[in-house]
């Protein structure tokens, strides 16, 4: 491959999109208590989102730091850090201001662990429950800090393994049969939660299925774009949709980021795939999809106290005004925030990429 020409991948901001909107989706069905409904919509929708979000990253980052490496020998990690910090913080700690703006400025003892990206801590010991003024719209941020401390050691490993792809698996495989261990041996729940949404394996699982595609693994190749695999992973999908998609709970989000990455590779490398996601609508969506993630929880909160002077009797009348409305603004407010504000920074973000990339907004 060419490591001089920007990389595009076809069909990535499609499942941006995808991953995006089920969290949002998610989100309003458990806060229609804020309107006097009945919350319908498991979590699981919003969890397997993010998910997918994980797996898309895992892999494409580490699809860009390999390139690097093809390309130039090495990995500029400061220069990756560069990369990360523009993209990321920027709106992280707007948002953030935001949040303890409206809520008053409250502070509590677990408010430092969100300056210092580790929102995942509080939240994996339920602390934002017990300050839900404060906290509760700003829950979705464990996912940032899981990304932002992954990225704190992927780029070494990558750079310094001599053989990456078994570097790669032994790291996933590890947290996994950790995961396992620490279940089986009844560790303090504290431990296990913590270890359920930090996902590492996850992310993991993405960089392996990047350095199979980039070797051209003719195994995987099979494997991940046979018809039955490709179809079987959109069932997946599908499932997660309605809500219905359980097997294990400890293999679950590991069976999701397969399917996820079975698609990805599809909607990259496979002209003849079944569905593909490269189309106009997606596309948008997949830029502004930081936002959309980033946003909704605090507009899904303040629209509640406008929207509640319009319901009806109507249950179903009152559900499409709640839904359209919220996904229109929060889409609204995403658009702004992309194109006025993440922009700005992502401009001097360009400056630091060593492997150009035309798809990628990470």
């Amino acid at each position: 491959m060419d490591t001089n020409k920007p990389v595009y991948f076809p069909g990535l901001n499609g499942i941006r999109a995808i991953a995006a909107i089920s969290v949002i989706i998610s989100h309003i069905g458990l806060n229609l208590k804020l309107y006097n409904l009945e919350n319908f919509g498991g979590y699981s929708l919003a969890s397997f989102g993010v998910t997918m979000f994980f797996a898309l990253s895992g892999f494409l980052i580490t699809y860009l730091l390999l390139m690097e490496k093809q390309k130039t020998g090495t990995i500029a990690i400061k220069k990756f850090y560069f990369r990360r910090v523009l993209r990321i913080w920027p709106l992280y700690y707007f948002y953030l201001l935001v949040v303890l703006f409206v809520t008053g400025f409250y502070l509590n003892k677990y408010s430092w662990m969100y300056f210092f990206l580790l929102p995942n801590i509080p939240f994996a010991i339920n602390a934002t429950s017990i300050f839900p003024a404060t906290l509760q719209h700003i829950n979705h941020y464990w996912s940032v800090g899981v990304e932002e401390q992954f990225y704190a050691f992927w780029p070494w490993i990558v750079k310094y393994s001599k053989k990456i792809l078994f570097s790669l698996v032994l790291f996933a495989l590890s947290f996994f049969l950790l995961k396992i261990a620490l279940t089986v041996f009844h560790a303090p729940s504290f431990i296990i939660t913590i270890l359920h949404y930090t996902r590492f394996g996850c992310l993991a699982i993405g960089g392996i299925a990047a350095c199979l595609l980039l070797d051209n693994n003719k195994i995987f190749l099979r494997v991940a774009q046979n018809r039955i695999a490709e179809l079987l992973s959109w069932i997946i999908f599908i499932l997660i949709a309605v809500n219905k998609f359980h097997l294990f709970s400890i293999v679950d989000h590991e069976i999701v980021t397969i399917a996820t990455l079975i698609i990805i590779t599809n909607q990259v490398n496979n002209p003849k795939k079944i569905i593909s996601l490269e189309n106009k609508v997606f596309d948008y969506l997949g830029k502004i999809s930081y936002g959309l993630y980033i946003y909704n929880p605090l507009i899904i909160y303040l629209l509640s106290f406008v929207l509640s002077k319009f319901l009806s009797d109507n249950l179903i009348f009152n559900l499409v005004l709640i839904y359209s409305i919220t996904i229109a603004v929060v889409i609204l407010v995403s658009h702004i925030s992309y194109f006025y504000f993440e922009t700005w920074f992502l401009q001097f973000k360009d400056k630091f990429a060593v492997v150009k990339s035309k798809s990628s907004v990470q």
